[in-house]
């Protein structure tokens, strides 16, 4: 367990590290990208703001010129800035070197910026620069009216080579890549470069399907461009639709934990080999005292049992029985159910004793338990002998016309037996009992359920014996003679 611990914990640490290398280089990229795309994009709104006033539009070009274009940002990799009307042919550019005749009728952009008033930036690319013929993405702004019309748009280019270059100068490991992507899944820039994944979709797969899942985030995938393994750390670039991410091999980081891992378990194993020994010495023992204790358990389980059961006749005996109530009554509480119970006693038994013998009478309570096991459904009651010739019998579920039918059903039986009697105790063998029901309340106990039950086994007696009665109201104390 050590080994593995140790191991579990190696990787992890290797995961965790490249994880946060990753994040702190996503972090280094974001700022780079975003910085160079707002500087440029501050620039193409400064011109759209300005393209539409009147003054400006009044004075000689080159004053104008100046005047729209005179804050607009000027770096390396920083195409012109160029402005058009309404049907996309040029009115303005930064780069004087730029064509007067340049029309741009043909971009997406300005179909989305004329049937969109309200969107923001228009991101395009890759696509080929009209001006330089270099591989550019494109940022386009509305211009608005003062009447709200289309006036055209403003729009500039940042060539790709830029983030290529700026990308190729971080070192990400081997299996690794620096990707940039438009929102709708296009791959803009990818480091290391390969001409012909520039412009390539992966808006169908696991990727970036994850990458639209939150704004920021980690997970691990296979490429949807080469199929490899990665640990991808993503980020939406704020107010741009560009997504930036880091992914790094994931042969690498194993690279940087397995070696370790490998080490560590040779060790483990030879400690395992010199454990072995020991342990093949101490196997008799913990045989033999695994057997001991099984042995015990099952003598231990066994006296159980028979603590539970009556010795004559093998039903549950009275502790049994204590602990049967008890928990059925409590599971009828929960539940508000109903629950019965019979107190099963065999008439004139003192005299049947005094007449044939005590062996006899034992003969006599194991024919009255096999009954009661044969007669019930063991699903459905449990059956105890409670003492003497007393038995309790619990009914969890039976009505009260349910439990007067199992008791009936349980005297006929007894009757059926033909069991030999005195003559003068009318011939065979008889059982009175009585019966109880209740749904038990809050004011409810066991004990007075078996009163109840008890008190119906006198009136049972009182009434000739041989029957079942229950009993809707308390009733005296029985006479004890009675009960013979």
């Amino acid at each position: 367990m050590l080994g593995l611990y140790l191991v579990a914990d190696m990787r992890e640490a290797a995961w965790r590290q490249a994880e946060q290398n990753s994040l702190n280089l996503l972090t280094l990229i974001e700022q780079s990208v975003a910085r160079s795309v707002e500087m440029y994009d501050l620039s193409l709104r400064s011109a759209a703001a300005a393209a539409p006033r009147a003054d400006l539009a009044a004075l000689p070009h080159q004053i104008r010129d100046s005047a729209l274009f005179d804050s607009s940002a000027k770096a390396s990799g920083l195409g012109a800035i160029l402005i058009t009307d309404a049907q996309g042919r040029l009115k303005a550019a930064s780069d004087p070197a730029v064509a007067s005749d340049l029309t741009l009728e043909t971009m997406p952009s300005l179909a989305t910026l004329r049937g969109k008033p309200g969107t923001g930036v228009v991101v395009e690319g890759p696509r080929q620069c009209l001006v330089t013929g270099r591989t550019v993405m494109t940022l386009s702004h509305r211009i608005t009216e003062p009447d709200g019309s289309f006036g055209g748009m403003v729009t500039g280019t940042i060539e790709l080579a830029y983030f290529q270059s700026l990308f190729a100068k971080l070192h990400i490991g081997q299996g690794g890549s620096i990707n940039l992507f438009h929102m709708d899944g296009t791959l803009l820039v990818r480091e290391p470069f390969v001409a012909a994944n520039v412009g390539r979709s992966i808006a169908g797969g696991a990727t970036f399907r994850r990458f639209k899942e939150s704004p920021r985030g980690t997970f691990v995938e296979r490429s949807a461009i080469d199929d490899a393994e990665r640990l991808y750390a993503y980020t939406h670039i704020a107010g741009v639709p560009l997504i930036v991410d880091v992914a790094l091999g994931t042969e690498s980081i194993r690279a940087v934990w397995l070696p370790k891992a490998v080490t560590v378990g040779a060790l483990i194993l030879g400690l395992c080999l010199a454990t072995l020994g020991l342990t093949v010495l101490l196997q008799r023992e913990v045989v033999r005292r695994a057997a001991a204790e099984a042995s015990s358990r099952a003598a231990n389980a066994e006296l159980a049992a028979l603590a539970a059961t009556d010795s004559l006749t093998g039903l549950p005996n009275r502790r049994r029985y204590d602990e049967v109530i008890g928990r059925e009554w409590r599971r009828a509480s929960r539940s508000w159910s109903p629950l019965s119970l019979l107190v099963l006693d065999t008439d004139h038994f003192k005299h049947y004793n005094d007449h044939f013998g005590h062996q006899s009478g034992d003969v006599v309570l194991k024919a009255l338990a096999r009954c009661l096991e044969e007669t019930l459904n063991p699903l459905d009651a449990i059956a105890c002998r409670i003492g003497g010739e007393e038995f309790g019998i619990v009914l969890p579920g039976a009505s009260a016309a349910e439990a007067w039918s199992a008791a009936e059903r349980i005297r006929r039986a007894v009757v059926g037996l033909q069991i030999p009697h005195a003559p003068e105790m009318g011939g065979i063998v008889t059982v009175s009992i009585g019966v109880a029901h209740v749904v038990p309340g809050a004011q409810d106990t066991p004990e007075a359920l078996f009163a109840e039950a008890d008190a119906a086994l006198y009136e049972a007696k009182r009434s000739g014996r041989n029957r079942v009665r229950m009993v809707e109201a308390p009733v005296p104390d029985r006479v004890p003679a009675l009960r013979a």
